[in-house]
């Protein structure tokens, strides 16, 4: 944004219907995630956990043993609590509760969740993250960058619940049979409807802070049929001029960005799933010598709304030279990348929408005419036409001789 100067540190921000990248700075660079970390281990249990409702964790003994000497995000649970993974990851996701995050790593054994964290990174493409811990306290080996927990907060949205759960700005967690009935709060006070920075726009992920890492928020906003993502990697922990209140600067800029990408972009329509793209030969059909090709569902692009006219649309398609018959409904011939005035928008499939039958006898004809005009059949009819051609020499030379003799 030319309007505005980015006080956080990293920033990545992403249009979710398109998967382009619109606004970027320091993304790649090392960050401390703080309880942005609690996106992976969260998203994580859920994922490892076959019934999270169900399945029932207890608070460890020693749980506030590591936590000695430090001021910290707690959901208040106490030590042989009972709790289901459903529960703890809302301890963790709106109340960011370490504690939490411990017990749930604990359940599945610490060493092997915190490997699984890293391996889970890996697959996703992380290049630069590391987790030592399952809450995001600091540790100079617990790492990652903007651009990683985009990664990875785009695979946590996918995991059953996670996003749900993220959501929410209140959750009752029941009676346990060490502690009565409590309210969570989510820290995101942006999706808080008592909250002063309340922005309906906003759908979840998570906070973090820390001394190290400045203030963290990664978020999900939908608004005029766009989805975006935004993490924002240490805003200043200080009271931030400049905004509209100056008290939280990540939440301020959150909602600055956001506001001047909903107010300057729009999705249009550059692919129609009933608009043809091209046509291919086809054989061994009675009723048609070629196939029209059709997308395979709709593609959008992400624009400016300063431009005045239309983009330019142009696909490099890759396609057989023929196809035979027979042919199905939605059959898959091809692909095409679609590109929006020099800009790479997606790629689609290029199926075929109607029903072509196999027919023998185009089959048969096709094949006889591939012989007849076959390059041996041609060097063969060229021979039989030398031959005709020297028969008639051979004739008239002969008559000529028999009419001189007589």
């Amino acid at each position: 944004p030319n309007d505005f100067a980015i006080v956080s540190n990293a920033v990545y921000l992403e249009n979710l219907d398109t998967g382009r990248v619109v606004f970027e700075k320091n993304a790649d660079e090392k960050v401390y995630p703080a309880s942005t970390t609690k996106i992976m281990s969260s998203a994580l249990e859920l994922e490892m956990c076959e019934n999270p409702d169900s399945t029932i964790a207890t608070v460890p003994f020693d749980i506030w043993d590591e936590f000695v000497g430090m001021n910290i995000s707690t959901a208040g649970l106490s030590r042989s609590e009972e709790l289901s993974i459903t529960e703890l990851v809302h301890c963790m996701m709106l109340q960011s509760a370490n504690e939490a995050a411990s017990t749930v790593a604990d359940f599945f054994g610490r060493e092997e969740f915190i490997s699984a964290m890293n391996n889970k990174a890996k697959e996703l493409g992380c290049k630069q993250t590391h987790f030592s811990n399952p809450h995001g306290l600091f540790s100079e080996d617990h790492y990652t960058t903007a651009s990683d927990m985009a990664k990875i907060t785009k695979w946590a949205l996918g995991v059953n619940n996670f996003g749900e759960i993220s959501e929410k700005a209140r959750y009752t967690l029941r009676e346990t049979n060490k502690n009565g009935e409590k309210i969570l709060a989510t820290t995101i006070l942006l999706q808080d409807p008592y909250s002063k920075y309340y922005t309906s726009y906003i759908k979840g992920i998570k906070t973090g802070t820390l001394n190290q890492s400045g203030r963290c928020l990664v978020t999900v906003a939908e608004k005029n049929n766009m989805r975006y993502l935004l993490v924002l990697m240490g805003a200043p922990l200080e009271a931030t001029n400049g905004f509209w209140d100056a008290s939280n600067s990540v939440f301020n800029e959150t909602r600055l960005i956001y506001d001047w990408v909903f107010s300057n972009t729009h999705l249009e329509n550059i692919i129609n799933c009933d608009t043809p793209i091209t046509e291919v030969p086809i054989k061994y059909s009675k009723k048609k010598d070629a196939l029209v090709l059709y997308p395979y569902g709709d593609l959008y692009a992400l624009l400016n709304n300063s431009n005045d006219e239309p983009p330019v649309v142009f696909y490099e398609m890759e396609i057989p030279e023929d196809i035979e018959a027979p042919v199905h409904n939605s059959q898959v011939i091809g692909s095409a990348k679609v590109y929006a005035d020099d800009i790479f928008i997606g790629e689609v499939d290029l199926i075929s929408r109607e029903e072509i039958e196999f027919s023998w006898f185009s089959m048969v004809m096709s094949k006889m005419t591939d012989i007849f005009t076959s390059r041996p059949a041609v060097i063969i009819y060229i021979a039989v036409l030398l031959l005709i051609i020297l028969y008639i020499l051979y004739i008239v030379s002969t008559i000529k001789k028999n009419k001189k003799r007589s």
